[in-house]
């Protein structure tokens, strides 16, 4: 072969030793699709960050500076940077729906302690201990409980002044998302100190979630591989769902596995599962949990992104979902019911930990209206970005990025010359790597399947075609065991 330099002269007579460096990518395999996550919220009255503009976040404090701590925003970004793995995270600030309400809730206490003891107070799961002296008065009690709440920066409400040993609970962001959270006594068995009653009445439900078309319009300059939707309300589901067909677009190729929570009834869970029908949403479901759905899908998209960039592609279950708390229904007896209708199941475990028993998009039919599983479990939107984004960075690269097209049956041609073959042999070293990493199977059939060709109407156009049989995660193992007794033997 022919070694063609390009500083050192080819016509050079006197004695000398010339060296010249040039930068080549030389690798086969294919470049890593760098994983983002996008996490959309609200935040906290009295801050004012640019809204409907995803910006990319350095720690959970440039959160709590930008949203407020506390704020719906601030703790699925902290819950981000702790579980995503490190990879990047992105927040998308939302303002307050136009007459929208806050959600409120009202304690209030009654009764004088006759004995020491403690109040147990959870919201979002989280336990607030207060302690009750003898003789405490419900006044005493209301303002310990306050002064608890007070203290404690990172609850997604405020408490309000005491009054008659009552006081509200108010979120710190205004809409139907603040239903999503719970404040409850006594989760674990405790009871209140003698002689002391403290009664938890919802006095206004949280109304007026902003909906997130705007937001999502201004994220198509970056590849947002995995995103937070924190909201339940069908229009920002929807939202997401026509998202998904804008980034599915051929010109575009940027697919994400979006994530929503949920706590729904099984019943209930499968009931909604009939009028979805979209590979961007993937719920994360605890049937009965105390912790919201805004962090539920926080932890669903961190854990995904995490182990998508270990290991793209390979399914993600089996494992506990972060900071979700055990529900109080059982999904094991209708996980497949339940996946047949498009809904991820999980597992409750004896410790109070969730773990997932498979993700699922809820893509069940073609628009055709045929029945589909193609679509059917989350990994394969990763097995897929994965592929795209190897693709695309493969063919930017030399002599892609300056080439000009030859036939297969010219002669010599520079170094920059492309040709049919010389991308179909650049769409096999492609497919070695995606076998090699378990994300396509059948060797064989890809490659002979392979076409590049240039293109008819357009000379400076090559098309290729990667026929990719996807591998599927291992789900099920079918074993039999048969047996029977030795009869008439020693």
């Amino acid at each position: 072969m022919s070694i063609t330099f390009s500083s050192i002269p080819a016509n050079a007579a006197a004695s000398g030793v010339y060296v010249e460096q040039q930068n080549v990518n030389r690798g086969t395999g294919s470049a890593v699709i760098p994983r983002k996550q996008l996490i959309i919220g609200q935040y906290n009255t009295g801050f004012s960050p640019t809204d409907n503009v995803p910006i990319k976040l350095l720690n959970k404090e440039e959160a709590w500076t930008r949203y407020g701590r506390g704020s719906m925003l601030s703790k699925m970004v902290q819950l981000a940077f702790e579980e995503n793995g490190g990879n990047d995270v992105y927040a998308l600030p939302v303002a307050d729906a136009g007459g929208s309400v806050a959600n409120t809730q009202e304690i209030a206490v009654t009764g004088t302690a006759t004995a020491t003891g403690y109040v147990y107070l959870y919201i979002e799961g989280k336990l607030k201990q207060i302690t009750v002296a003898s003789g405490a008065t419900a006044t005493t009690v209301a303002t310990a409980i306050k002064a608890a709440i007070d203290a404690d920066l990172d609850l997604p409400v405020t408490a309000g002044t005491v009054t008659t040993a009552t006081f509200d609970l108010t979120t710190r962001w205004k809409g139907e998302s603040g239903q999503q959270i719970d404040v409850s006594l006594n989760l674990d068995g405790e009871s209140l100190p003698a002689g002391i009653t403290i009664v938890i009445t919802d006095n206004a439900d949280g109304a007026g979630d902003p909906v997130l078309t705007t937001a999502l319009s201004n994220c198509l300059n970056i590849w947002f591989t995995d995103i937070v939707n924190p909201y339940i309300t069908e229009a920002n589901i929807a939202a997401l769902e026509t998202y998904w067909a804008t980034c599915d677009d051929g010109t575009v190729m940027k697919q994400f596995a979006g994530f929503v929570g949920n706590t729904m009834t099984v019943s209930n869970f499968v009931t909604a599962l009939s009028s979805r029908n979209s590979q961007a949403t993937t719920f994360i479901p605890v049937p009965g949990s105390v912790t919201p759905e805004y962090m539920l899908a926080a932890a669903g998209a961190s854990l995904f992104c995490k182990e998508n960039s270990l290991t793209p592609g390979r399914p993600v279950k089996n494992l506990v979902i972060p900071g979700a708390i055990a529900g109080n229904e059982d999904m094991g007896n209708d996980k497949d019911a339940i996946v047949r209708a498009g809904g991820s199941w999980t597992i409750n475990q004896d410790s109070g930990l969730v773990t997932i028993g498979d993700l699922c998009t809820t893509r069940t039919t073609e628009d055709s209206g045929a029945e589909t599983s193609d679509w059917r479990f989350t990994d394969i939107i990763s097995n897929i970005q994965f592929k795209i984004y190897a693709t695309q960075q493969r063919f930017l690269q030399s002599p892609y990025d300056r080439g000009v097209v030859l036939s297969d049956a010219d002669g010599k041609g520079p170094a920059w010359g492309v040709r049919p073959s010389t991308v179909k042999g650049a769409a096999i070293a492609l497919v070695d790597d995606w076998i090699g990493r378990g994300l396509s199977t059948d060797r064989e059939s890809i490659v002979a399947g392979i076409a590049s060709t240039i293109n008819s109407s357009n000379p400076g156009r090559i098309d290729l075609l990667i026929p990719d049989i996807a591998s599927a995660g291992l789900r099920i193992s079918a074993n039999k065991i048969e047996w029977s007794f030795l009869v008439g033997g020693n």
